[in-house]
């Protein structure tokens, strides 16, 4: 099933760090599939002060010690396609980024 909503909102805020152990940013807004209702993806807020947004998926992400793990590196992951998170995620823009994450899409978009 993999990361739950309820295990998520323990870790608002949590920092996330790359497959190197290196911090990428914090763990910001989670868009849940539609069809599942789990957490599917989730903004992370790089940079200082508000910084940019950048999504990561969570079906490769881990919970672990109080931080999010991605197996991606810091740079990958700031060079994902840049997609405003306003609250939806498009059909087109999530394809993009199931593509550009190399994992397997979903069975509907993310909202």
């Amino acid at each position: 099933m993999g990361i739950t909503q309820e295990q998520l909102d323990q870790y608002f805020d949590a920092e996330v760090v790359d497959q190197d152990g290196e911090r990428v940013g914090s763990l910001g807004e989670v868009y849940v599939d539609n069809r599942t209702g789990h957490p599917a993806w989730a903004t992370v807020r790089t940079g200082w002060f508000a910084g940019r947004k950048v999504f990561v998926p969570l079906a490769t992400a881990e919970l672990r010690d109080g931080r999010v793990l991605v197996p991606y590196s810091t740079e990958m992951i700031k060079r994902a396609p840049d997609i405003a998170p306003d609250g939806h995620l498009s059909e087109d823009n999530e394809q993009d980024l199931y593509l550009y994450y190399a994992v397997d899409d979903g069975p509907a978009p993310s909202a």
